[in-house]
């Protein structure tokens, strides 16, 4: 990862966003950029005096931005548009961004992540990996990048949360927890007895299967742990980032290409995971694997 882009508007969320990234981008010698956002609303003033105002607000957050972190360096971008979201998407583009970190709303639990409209927006858009600080991570006593999660079943967008899990915990020497869910079956008057204990049987064992052949790909497999977790998939997933210090998550199956796109699970899982989250957007070639979609159904995105 080379180019780490930071939301900023002064915010709480905000500043629980520079926690993260400053800690990613040093842990990965990684160049930090700063967008402080201002949503940009055309008003019936003096233009002189307008642009005045804004440049003294855009102090005002680069003074903060530079006491958040603490002599840090950081590449200063000042960005003024209707649609924050998209702002900050064109940048991280421009800038050729591998990740944009946001903060979670205030709105959301604290020590839960909850990216709010302006992040639904980004995720639902953004051209590269993005990644939500839980509300209040800038107050934590300790924050460690030792173990990272990743949600994995076999589909190719939680292949390439694999490859990014993987990518990440050698250049910060963390180890890897593959966390695959096995969904409650659904169960009809015609099938309660032995077919729908077999039906559910045959889905941990595929699971299994999945989780086994994954790792046994993994360079240094000793560190990597399999976790097999059964119920609704969201909040499993959640529920084990209590363990985690980064939980790394595809995007959903279909949408534009090198494009974040929320689907059910990974949507849920942004609004309750209690550690910072990544979501890896589609590539730009993506891989086929029709027998492992047809029987994962509980794709993570």
């Amino acid at each position: 990862m080379t180019k780490i882009l930071v939301g900023f508007d002064g915010s709480d969320g905000a500043r629980d966003a520079l926690r993260l990234g400053k800690a990613l981008g040093r842990a990965e010698d990684a160049e930090l950029l700063v967008g402080a956002v201002i949503s940009y609303v055309p008003l019936p003033i003096e233009a002189e005096a307008y642009e005045r105002a804004l440049s003294e607000h855009y102090d005002e957050l680069f003074d903060a931005v530079q006491q958040e972190l603490a002599g840090a360096t950081f590449e200063r971008h000042e960005l003024a548009d209707t649609s924050v979201a998209r702002a900050l998407g064109q940048l991280a583009e421009d800038q050729g961004a591998n990740l944009i970190v946001i903060g979670s709303t205030h709105r959301g639990t604290l020590g839960r992540v909850y990216p709010g409209s302006v992040g639904e927006r980004l995720l639902n858009g953004a051209p590269c990996a993005v990644a939500v600080a839980p509300r209040g991570f800038a107050r934590r006593d300790h924050f460690g990048l030792g173990v990272i999660g990743i949600a994995y079943d076999g589909t190719p967008e939680s292949k390439l949360a694999l490859t990014e899990g993987e990518r990440l915990a050698e250049e910060l020497g963390a180890s890897l927890k593959l966390i695959a869910v096995v969904p409650d079956v659904p169960v009809s008057p015609a099938r309660i007895g032995h077919t729908s204990a077999g039906y559910a049987d045959a889905l941990r064992q595929h699971f299994r299967e999945v989780l086994d052949g994954a790792v046994s790909t993994v360079p240094g497999a000793g560190s990597a742990e399999t976790i097999l977790d059964e119920g609704d998939p969201a909040a499993a997933l959640a529920a084990r980032g209590v363990e985690l210090d980064l939980l790394v998550i595809g995007s959903r199956g279909y949408g534009p290409l090198r494009r974040v796109l929320l689907g059910g699970v990974s949507a849920e899982v942004m609004r309750t995971a209690p550690c910072p989250v990544i979501v890896v957007p589609r590539a730009s070639a993506p891989t086929t694997d029709d027998s492992a979609r047809a029987a994962a159904t509980a794709a993570p995105g």
